[in-house]
This record gives C-alpha cells, sequence and structure tokens, in this order.
C-alpha cells in the first residue's frame, strides 16, 4: 500500500553559500549578489558550493533533481571537482545539453534528497580563461518540497513545488519546472566578479 503525503504549506528553504579561495590563502563567503568581492584569485582556485536546507521541510525522496544548484563561469572552467553530498555534477551548454562537467564553464550538482536542515557541498577546482582579468560567478539553488504542489502553467498540470534561492516568484522565478530543459537559464541567479591576479 503507497501513502501519499498531504500538503502542509510549509516549504524547504534552499540557501546556496559560495567560498572562494582568494589569492592569499584565505576564503571569502558570498551569499547573494554581490557586485565585486574584496579578494582576488589566482588562474586555478578553489570554489566551495554549499546548498542549506534551512527549514525542517525537506524534499522529496528519490528523484535526481530533489535538490541542487547551478553554478556558470563567464570567464573560467571546471577542472576538478570533489562531492560531499551531492549525489551528482553535471555539465550543461546553454542549449541545456548534458555534457561532462570537467571542461564546462555551466554546471549543476544534484542530490536525490536533502532533510530538514540538511547541508550538501561540492568542492570545485576552477580554471580560469587566458584573456580573463575578471570572472563572473552566477549561481542559484532549488529544494523540491516533498508534499505540496503548485500549477504549471505552461505544462498545465500539477507538480511538486520548486522552493528556490533567489527566492521564489511567480512571474520572474515561478515556483515550478516551467522553464527546464532548453530554457533553464531563464531562473533567477545572484552574480558576483572577482578579479583574477596576473
Amino acid at each position: 500500500m503507497k501513502f501519499f503525503k498531504r500538503p502542509d504549506g510549509i516549504h524547504p528553504n534552499p540557501v546556496v553559500e559560495l567560498q572562494i579561495e582568494c589569492a592569499d590563502g584565505s576564503y571569502m563567503i558570498v551569499r547573494g549578489n554581490s557586485s565585486r568581492t574584496p579578494c582576488t584569485v589566482k588562474r586555478v582556485f578553489q570554489l566551495i558550493v554549499i546548498l542549506s536546507n534551512n527549514s525542517s521541510e525537506p524534499s522529496v525522496r528519490d528523484v535526481e533533481t530533489a535538490s541542487g544548484a547551478l553554478i556558470v563561469l563567464d570567464g573560467g572552467r571546471i577542472t576538478g571537482y570533489e562531492l560531499e553530498g551531492f549525489d551528482n555534477i553535471i555539465g550543461v551548454t546553454e542549449e541545456g545539453e548534458l555534457v561532462n562537467p570537467i571542461g564546462s564553464r555551466i554546471i549543476e550538482v544534484l542530490s536525490r534528497h536533502i532533510d530538514g536542515w540538511a547541508k550538501k557541498m561540492v568542492k570545485l577546482n576552477v580554471t580560469v580563461n587566458e584573456d580573463t582579468s575578471i570572472i563572473q560567478i552566477r549561481f542559484r539553488g532549488w529544494i523540491i518540497d516533498e508534499d505540496d504542489e503548485v500549477w504549471n502553467p505552461v505544462d498545465k498540470n500539477k507538480e511538486q513545488y520548486y522552493a528556490r534561492d533567489p527566492p521564489e516568484d511567480p512571474v520572474e522565478n515561478p515556483p515550478d519546472s516551467r522553464w527546464s530543459g532548453r530554457d533553464f537559464l531563464r531562473y533567477k541567479t545572484y552574480a558576483f566578479q572577482v578579479q583574477v591576479i596576473r
């Protein structure tokens, strides 16, 4: 017998935090938008991505994209990674095609489940392009609610509620999957720039 969870109106609360390895060996923490960080980076640096669920509400279970984070590097690419809690990492082209994360400038880290008050982490090695003096990093995160649903006006059906960081907005950052696939870059992201030392 299969049991269905009843909607409770409580959503997960995803928060994405980045820790950037500065040229002096320290780490700069970024949450939300920032025009530029006060640190500079070397041509190869470590970027740590942490997805936290700041709510008692867990995600759905056994769904490949139950929770995750997107990282877009303008002026760099991923050259190595170490998953700590996430189940998978994929590279993605701007057209939404899956590619190897190594060498990719757009990646998603994915988890099949995240509990309330839990965290997932990935350590990324980033190599800056030779002709780049400022690298821009864009990022966002999401957690699919375990029991609440929302109407998807594009597919015209009910689906699980997507809690987002930046926070969901019915028009500009909808809590559904209407832009999954080719339009995945339409969802809002945070962005900041980092100076690269020569």
